[in-house]
């Protein structure tokens, strides 16, 4: 259910809402073009009147490239269907609502223009980040760590005397953490929101490797890098990115970019551009 929400929260700005209508002289012009693959004013202008223009665009001009990048295969419909069914089942008789809500007409409505597309997005994503996995391991260092807060500083070295002793780092962490670090393991990066502290001493590291206390002036924290290796780490890391927005924005750039995505309304190039500006090649 939490990711169909996810899904329908995602969909919710790529949605026209209104109903306003009106007759566009130059309706077949081109306004953006992906690939070969060109859209007219005509085909979205009443959407772009009733929405958000650049949010209209970007969906329109992904749909394209999923359709050439990863088309729907029978795996894909099987998990499509899946995910409708676990959706309709989750919500009841509250169906109804909960389409409206998120701007669709119908259930197939919601499959052909929120389930499909989530998952083609998904499946480009993963392709991305296999395809650049070395890059952006490298980048972003990601490594499994696990991580305890302690306020004070005498208990924070008790507890790090306890856990060279050998008593297990959860164990310490139930009896000492004062946060809402609990000491789990947690795949993180350098970009994760973790304390600026953490982040500077197990960027680097390479091995497992158990910090002295690590204090920011106000608290203090005790971290245990339990696995840096990247290509060990690579199925989990690739899972946990791919639902990443940050990701998500990395890869719809880079493809953007490789179908030579064009916009030929200087306004609609002005708003969009504001908003997705490593969409478009300089």
């Amino acid at each position: 259910m939490k990711k169909l929400l996810v899904i329908l929260s995602l969909s919710l700005v790529l949605v026209g809402c209104g109903n306003k209508t009106t007759n566009v002289s130059n309706s077949k012009d081109v306004l953006i073009k992906v690939g070969d693959q060109s859209i007219t004013i005509g085909q979205i202008y009443s959407q772009m009147m009733a929405t958000d223009s650049t949010a209209i665009i970007k969906q329109m001009a992904s749909r394209i490239i999923f359709e050439k990048e990863v088309p729907m295969d029978d795996e894909m419909i099987v998990e499509a269907d899946t995910q409708l069914q676990e959706f309709v089942d989750s919500v009841g008789d509250n169906i109804d609502l909960y389409l409206q809500y998120y701007g669709y007409k119908d259930k197939d409505d919601y499959y052909n223009n929120g389930i499909i597309p989530s998952l083609q997005q998904e499946k480009l994503v993963k392709n991305y980040l296999t395809d650049n996995f070395d890059a952006i391991a490298a980048g972003y260092r990601p490594k499994k760590i696990r991580l305890i807060e302690i306020t004070d500083a005498e208990l924070a070295a008790e507890a790090l005397a306890e856990i060279k002793a050998g008593v297990d780092f959860t164990v310490v962490a139930d009896k000492y953490s004062t946060s809402n670090y609990p000491g789990d393991e947690e795949l993180v990066n350098n970009k994760s929101s973790i304390p600026s502290v953490v982040v500077s001493f197990i960027d680097y590291l390479t091995t497992p490797t158990l910090s002295d206390v690590l204090s920011d002036g106000t608290t203090n924290y005790i971290v245990q890098v339990t696995n840096a290796d990247t290509n060990k780490l690579k199925d989990e890391i690739i899972e946990s990115f791919t639902y990443d927005s940050t990701f998500t924005d990395k890869t719809l750039e880079s493809y953007f970019i490789k179908y030579n995505f064009t916009i030929y309304d200087k306004t609609v190039f002005d708003l969009f551009i504001q908003t997705y500006p490593n969409y478009i090649a300089k």
